[in-house]
Order: structure tokens, then sequence, then C-alpha cells
């Protein structure tokens, strides 16, 4: 008798996931906008899509990776100058927010001799060495210099 019950639950519990499942109807319209709802629309030919089907976005900030060390780089100092002028000509709110994260790491560098930073793959944190944070500094200078004028 407990095995049979055992046997309808695990079979409710197994089912049930594919009737949780939400048709989705979309479809466009005459203006080009798409329009998704649970009800299908009367005069438009829509499209189904299940909403187990549906994966979500990913969310969250990846940081920029370096290509090469500051010493290695393969850009020349024209370049660098022609993309910053680019950037500003462009955007000069992302030029200001270059400038002033320059200037904060400037300011975090100078400060403070014992640095510590998080690894972009493992996660653990790694003491930043003296000749690393010289780098940093040299690194950000130059930014300041381009975007900060």
């Amino acid at each position: 008798m407990l095995s049979l019950r055992l046997l309808y639950l695990v079979s409710f519990v197994c089912f049930s996931q594919s009737a949780l499942a939400t048709v989705i109807y979309t479809w466009v319209d005459k203006d080009g906008v798409s329009h998704y709802s649970q009800q299908p629309p009367a005069d438009v030919d829509s499209k189904k899509v299940y909403s187990e089907d549906i994966e979500p976005a990913q969310v969250g900030y990846v940081p920029v990776k370096s290509v090469g060390s500051s010493s290695q780089s393969s850009t020349s100092e024209m370049d660098l100058d022609q993309k910053a002028a680019l950037i500003k000509e462009r955007d000069a709110e992302q030029a200001a927010s270059i400038c002033e994260s320059a200037k904060h790491s400037l300011n975090v560098l100078n400060t403070y001799q014992h640095l510590h930073r998080k690894d972009a793959d493992t996660g653990e944190e790694i003491v930043i060495t003296e000749e690393e944070r010289l780098a940093q500094i040299e690194k950000n200078e130059e930014r300041k210099q381009l975007f900060c004028q």
C-alpha cells in the first residue's frame, strides 16, 4: 500500500512539471512591435512558445580582461591618442567616467602599499606586488592624461 502511494506521488511529480509549462503566444503587429500574451490574438497569426523553453538572459557584470601586460602593449602611442580622442568626441560621459576611474585608482594605488585584488578566474584574493602596483600607476597616469584633458 505504501509503495503504491509512493508510485502515485512520483508519477504526479514527474507529470506535473509538464503541466506547469505555460503557453505564451508571440506575434508582431503591423508597426513591427513584438507582443507576448497567454491568450492567442483573434485576427493575427501567432507563434506558440512554452515558458519552460525560454532561457533567462544572463545578468551581471563581466570585467574587461586585459590582453597583454602594459610593457608589451601592441598598440602604439598614436593609436591610444586617436582612440581616446574618438571616445571623447563620441561619448563625453564615458570619457569623464574613465577619467574619474583613473583618478580614483591612482589615489588608491598611491595611498596604500599593501593591496589585494580578486582573481577573475578563481575568485581568490591575490596580493599585488610592488611591480604590479607601479605598472598600474603608470597605466592609470596614461589614462588620466588621455581622458582628463
